[in-house]
């Protein structure tokens, strides 16, 4: 069953998006296990939302 997403969410999930991309670098990946990397890129996306202490996005 496909749900077109509400237009409301678009943001939240582009910046969530774009934090997701900031977070996979070869340093990260290589580092974690699957599960601590779920917990470390929550919590990455978590400060970069609420806090703004992403930098700059690139798109």
């Amino acid at each position: 069953m496909n749900k077109i997403r509400p237009q409301h969410d678009w943001g939240l999930r582009r910046l969530i998006r774009q934090g997701r991309e900031l977070f996979r670098i070869r340093e990260n990946t290589q580092y974690y296990s699957v599960e601590d990397y779920r917990e470390a890129e929550k919590k990455f996306i978590k400060v970069c939302i609420l806090e703004g202490r992403c930098g700059s996005f690139s798109s």
